[in-house]
């Protein structure tokens, strides 16, 4: 089966070489995409890209601009992050933000690129890219939510940043098949500068170098690259001679990337050679997985299965040989979630398995190798191993967003002797090629590979895992509640102790009653129908912070909260307008005309957009105008301007003004997330006196 898929490949490819020009074009153009301030992963924009092989390099474009959508003023500039990696979403934190769960590291490399949403074009430009998918996020930077400033929707401009993203590609002069048994020469020269060799490595070269001669020696600088699914190495050669060392992908197409960066011409020679031990593939047994996944998104398992079993079993790790778990990823559809990698210890006795240590490795593309001191050989070095297994209980390891491809778990078992030092630093994070008191030996053990949304379906107790779509992509996020933040809404950074939350309830309600004095006096007065509404704005606006202010601690709903917000703002609108109908002074047929049709127009108003500038402006302004006209009128009619009464033009009624208008300034401009419930309150307090002060008596308007 594998000489066929490389019959194919190389007859698709047979023997061609295309003459194309060797600087980018763009191929692909994604416009208009929105983007939205970072508080969580959640609000990332998604972009996908499609690089196809035999690419010589890419250029990810990006452009960031303000477009205007409403308010007053112009748009300003805001920072923007993009970040960029093959195969899946890069897995990124740019708040900082704790994780509880234990990650793996060492992932595959991602790009960043920080831009200012001014209309500049800003690139990435990355030589021999992995073919197939890439992934680019995007956000608004993120900034400390304490300092963001909390404005009234219309006082400013109402702008969305829009990215634009495009991929530009260069191709290649020359493209060829390479059997890795025969040696293959190119010539490259300023027409033809650059090369792609695609080949299909055997199983059997676990190591692996590639041999390059060039007749240009010193006076030449070519670069080279290998590629696999991902970046595997590169150099830039300016000798006659160079071997660039690798490990292959188990069957993943590689591709050998040439580019002249200066001199004239040369001809370069390539030959695949095999650096593995003659007896290395039998030192290695597979242990075989079998997928079982379900129809939802992100869930599937990988299981041991013995015969026609159904249930997992545990399987034998033998002191001779190094057992290896292969399992694949898929594209797109599996990298959405998190896969969550579990392996336990088994046994007969705990005396049996407590002196045992399992060190598992955990590579993309190929197996890596573990030393005497349960180090993990990679790529190019030794290091720490990802999971150590003792008889303490299951060991766990999670993987945001897996990389597509084929995935190895490198495992052996030691048995550690008594009074052993070096374990505790092997088995701290550092990398041991050797350990004389761990000894190779016989286990048990059983593993659970498995993809889950969020960190195995949950977000600790703080949050829930939910499903998110942005470009055509869907991705498992976590919706943290309660002040808490991260990937697993286990950041408690900004969450508020039990008596910060108790006195922001308390002075977001108690700052209500102010509205008792407002009550009385229109009672006094004999104004009912005001009284009845101050009555309902200071019910509903307590009800309402005491809701929504608790931080799911100390909350009290008693209806829903979208209700609860519907009554507040309602009722506040209708405050305002019958206060000024009031003011106003008309005869009680045409107030409560005035007073019915503005209820009416309001609520219809507060449901439309009850945050937004205009439903705030309608009844003052429209008010307002009522006054000057029946005040106007009063003052025409009297030959005088001396209306209304001396104490309520001279001192109630600029005093009402004045502490109103107080409050109006630190409702719309001086709010932010941190001093929310200090000045939220103020604003409450200085309705409730105002609505005192400007409700005339009737004397006053006679």
């Amino acid at each position: 089966m594998r000489d066929i898929v490389l019959v194919i490949s190389l007859a698709w490819i047979f023997a061609t070489q295309r003459c194309l020009c060797s600087k980018l074009e763009r191929v692909v153009h994604r416009p208009d995409n929105i983007l939205n301030d970072y508080y969580a992963y959640r609000h990332i924009s998604i972009i996908h890209f499609n690089v196809p092989d035999c690419t010589v390099a890419a250029g990810f474009k990006f452009t960031a601009k303000e477009e205007k959508s409403g308010g007053i003023g112009r748009c300003s500039a805001r920072n923007v992050s993009v970040f960029l990696k093959s195969g899946s979403l890069p897995f990124v934190r740019p708040d900082g933000s704790k994780i509880a769960a234990k990650l793996m590291k060492g992932r595959r490399r991602y790009y960043s690129l920080n831009m200012q949403s001014n209309g500049d074009e800003c690139m990435l430009k990355i030589d021999a890219p992995a073919p197939g998918d890439w992934y680019a996020i995007a956000f608004r930077s993120w900034s400390d939510p304490n300092n963001g400033k909390i404005t009234q929707q219309g006082l400013r401009a109402s702008c969305h940043t829009v990215l634009d993203a495009d991929l530009l590609l260069e191709s290649a002069s020359i493209v060829l098949p390479m059997d890795p048994k025969y040696e293959y020469e190119v010539h490259m020269n300023g027409s033809s500068d650059s090369a792609v060799m695609q080949l299909l490595i055997p199983d059997e070269f676990v190591d692996s170098s590639l041999s390059l001669k060039s007749t240009c020696g010193e006076e030449c600088r070519i670069a080279v690259h290998v590629t696999a699914e991902d970046h595997i190495t590169g150099m830039i050669m300016n000798t006659t001679n160079a071997t660039v060392f690798f490990k292959p992908y188990s069957e993943a197409f590689h591709y050998v990337t040439l580019q002249l960066l200066s001199g004239e011409g040369s001809n370069v020679s390539l030959q695949l050679l095999d650096n593995s031990p003659a007896d290395e593939l039998d030192q290695v047994k597979s242990v075989d997985l079998m997928r079982k996944s379900s129809p939802d998104f992100f869930l599937f398992d990988y299981q041991h299965l013995q015969g026609n079993a159904t249930k997992p079993s545990a399987f034998n790790l033998t002191s001779d040989t190094l057992s290896v778990l292969s399992f694949e990823i898929g594209r797109v559809y599996d990298v959405g979630g998190t896969l969550t990698l579990s392996l336990k210890l088994v046994g007969a006795k705990d005396k049996e398995k407590k002196n045992v240590v399992v060190v598992a490795c955990i590579s993309l593309g190929y197996y890596s190798n573990i030393t005497a001191g349960g180090g993990c050989t990679r790529m190019e070095n030794t290091t720490a191993a990802d999971i150590y297994v003792n008889s303490t209980g299951p060991a766990t390891l999670h993987v945001p967003f897996p990389e597509p491809g084929i995935w190895h778990i490198s495992l052996r078992a030691f048995c550690v002797e008594e009074n052993c030092h070096c374990i505790a630093t092997c088995l701290n994070g550092t990398a041991c090629e050797d350990c004389d008191c761990m000894i190779p030996c016989n286990s048990t053990l059983e593993s659970r590979i498995s993809s889950l949304p969020c960190i195995e379906g949950l977000c600790n107790s703080h949050g829930k895992c939910m499903h998110y779509m942005s470009g055509g992509f869907v991705f498992a996020a976590c919706y943290c509640s309660g002040g808490y933040r991260g990937f697993d809404c286990a950041d408690d950074t900004y969450v508020l102790d039990n008596s910060d939350v108790i006195i922001h309830v308390l002075w977001l309600t108690i700052s209500n009653l102010a509205f008792i004095g407002s009550v009385y006096v229109a009672v006094r007065r004999e104004y009912f129908t005001e009284a009845m509404v101050y009555a309902a704005v200071m019910f509903f606006s307590t009800f309402y912070h005491a809701c929504e202010a608790g931080d799911d601690v100390y909350g009290i709903c008693i209806m829903r909260l979208g209700v609860l917000q519907f009554c507040d703002f309602f009722n506040a609108l209708l405050s305002i307008w019958v206060t000024l109908v009031a003011m106003a002074s008309f005869g009680p047929k045409l107030t409560a005309f005035c007073q019915i049709t503005g209820a009416v127009i309001l609520a219809m108003s507060a449901e439309m957009d009850r945050t937004a500038l205009w439903v705030f402006l309608l009844p003052a302004i429209t008010g307002s105008a009522l006054i000057g006209l029946s005040w106007g009128m009063r003052c025409k009619r009297r030959g005088t301007v001396r209306y209304p009464s001396r104490p309520y033009r001279s001192i109630y009624f600029p005093a009402g003004l004045l502490l109103v208008s107080l409050g109006l300034i630190c409702y719309a401009f001086l709010q932010t997330r941190k001093n929310y419930y200090i000045v939220h309150s103020m604003w409450h307090v200085c309705v409730a006196i105002g609505a005192i002060l400007l409700l005339p008596k009737r004397q006053y308007m006679k």
